[in-house]
């Protein structure tokens, strides 16, 4: 697990981070690379997506090593945009120009289902081929963040978006055992954009807390384990960590992971979560396939109820112009 502070020169950061945990040693000249960033808005949001410019530094590191890379992302949960808009607003499109990487909706790729088991018996998700049998290293790109159902967003939850299927909360209902079955079939590693936290709210809304760091590991686990520890959130009170955990792929205990700085060395003020009422409505649903279905494709969910939630919250997307991150706490004490 690597921490390292960016201090204006990101490209050196990224590649110390990746370095550290020998992910570039990992790589060679054949090695097909996949970078999943987190597109949760169709544009840069601080705190809320991957930022452009950590991505493109990545980009610049891994070309030196290897000609074969994608920045796969699928579209935004529940049809509320395309993929192509968020690379299109995250600077994809100029990467593609000068580095020659491919920007792939995963959305539009061949599918093919893993198996894995529930409480309620055995349960099949799609994937992208492309992942499966034609990425070598699939490197995830978070954001840590507070998260309004799941309380945190790190490693595992970003290959959330890996699925292909634009309403993925149609199986929330069996999310803390498919989060784990799908990192344990893909094997991302992680490198992380920490130039922002989100606190307060998550994963679209928040607030944006200014933290300059980049985060690395060999596996969603470890950096979840820490990360978590670092945030001042309990993993114990996450669900699909325990589920995790419970499967030996998040270590329990802080001393079976390898790091130079120590998560208390790099704390913030404890990150909270503080849910609206659009955010309870959500939870709701979140573990009932019956309430998903009340609240999502039928009738009286998608007309009724969402009109009249929206009329008092506001639509999920209100404005698609790019805003700065506004104000911030002040920065960790280095």
């Amino acid at each position: 697990m690597a921490l390292v502070r960016q201090n204006g020169r990101l490209q050196e950061s990224v590649r110390a981070a990746l370095a550290e945990c020998g992910i570039l040693a990992r790589i060679t000249a054949g090695t097909r690379v996949a970078l999943k960033p987190n597109f949760t808005y169709p544009y840069y949001k601080p705190g809320v997506t991957t930022s452009p410019a950590v991505i493109r530094a990545a980009v610049q590191v891994l070309k030196e090593y290897t000609e074969h890379i994608a920045i796969v992302e699928g579209d935004g949960g529940s049809y509320l945009w395309k993929a192509e808009e968020a690379f299109d607003g995250h600077g994809i499109r100029e990467l593609e120009a000068e580095f020659g990487v491919t920007a792939v909706n995963l959305i539009h790729e061949p599918a093919e289902y893993i198996s894995f088991r529930t409480r309620g018996g055995d349960y099949r998700l799609p994937l992208p081929a492309r992942l499966l049998h034609e990425t070598d290293l699939l490197i995830s790109m978070p954001v840590p963040k507070v998260h309004a159902i799941t309380r945190l967003t790190l490693g595992y939850k970003n290959q959330w978006g890996c699925l292909v299927e634009p309403m993925r909360l149609r199986h929330h209902h069996v999310f803390n055992d498919a989060i784990v079955a799908i990192n344990r079939v893909l094997k991302p590693v992680v490198l992380a954009d920490g130039t922002y936290f989100l606190d307060r709210n998550g994963p679209m809304d928040g607030q944006p807390v200014r933290m300059d760091l980049i985060l690395a590991a060999t596996d969603p686990g470890a950096f979840d384990r820490y990360v978590s520890e670092l945030m001042g959130i309990s993993w114990r009170a996450i669900p699909h960590l325990r589920r995790a955990a419970a499967l030996g792929d998040l270590p329990r205990d802080l001393a079976e992971i390898e790091f130079r700085v120590s998560p208390a060395e790099a704390r913030a003020p404890t990150f909270r979560l503080q849910r609206t009422l659009k955010n309870w409505v959500a939870v709701a649903g979140f573990n009932s396939r019956v309430l998903t279905w009340l609240l999502y494709d039928s009738w009286l969910g998608r007309v009724v109820i969402h009109g009249l939630m929206y009329a008092v919250t506001g639509p999920p997307l209100q404005d698609r112009t790019p805003a700065s991150p506004g104000p911030a706490r002040a920065p960790v004490p280095r």
